[in-house]
């Protein structure tokens, strides 16, 4: 890891529980505080307070997709799904401050048209399987959007509540049945 890439992760992990706690309205001073350097080194990294936020937000996004199993050739079924939901909750339990984060930038409108782009190329590849599979007549939904959205309010109850392992598989059973996907 060069310098430069050591301080902008050194950055991002220092302002994620600020910008947690305070907002985007954390000041850039206080980040760089917390990082352990300088207002001008923060600046140096980071061109922007946009860009500091984007990168956040995407240090969240691509922890999360390194995280899971590569799609490449499966078809979307139940099996993969639950390759997914087990790998996601793993990081997501494993990195609860990035997946609050993230969830809270892009709710708000505070991530760039950029990052968001950048974001959605890293879940192409789900988002195609899971589109072919709503054409073939696999899986069930109106769209993609739509499915995605249910995959995700499911994964966040089973995170939120603190469910354990017999409340999480209830909860996966009963997304695959609104999804369609059988047994």
């Amino acid at each position: 890891m060069t310098c430069m890439s050591e301080r902008r992760t050194q950055i991002i992990e220092a302002a994620i529980p600020l910008v947690l706690k305070e907002g985007v309205g954390a000041s850039t001073a206080k980040i760089a505080k917390a990082a352990g350097v300088s207002n001008g080194t923060l600046f140096n990294v980071f061109a922007s307070k946009q860009a500091l936020i984007d990168a956040i937000f995407l240090a969240g996004k691509t922890g999360m997709f390194e995280a899971l199993s590569a799609p490449e050739g499966a078809p979307f079924d139940r099996a993969r799904l639950w390759r997914f939901w087990r790998d996601y909750i793993g990081w997501a339990r494993t990195h609860p401050l990035h997946r609050r984060i993230s969830h809270r930038l892009r709710e708000a409108g505070l991530v760039s048209e950029a990052a968001l782009a950048e974001g959605d190329a890293l879940a192409a590849p789900h988002v195609a399987a899971a589109a072919e599979a709503l054409a073939q007549g696999r899986l069930r939904g109106p769209n993609v959007e739509h499915v995605a959205a249910l995959v995700f309010f499911h994964i966040d109850l089973v995170l939120d509540q603190g469910l354990g392992p017999e409340d999480e598989a209830l909860s996966f059973r009963m997304l695959c049945d609104s999804l369609g996907l059988s047994e």
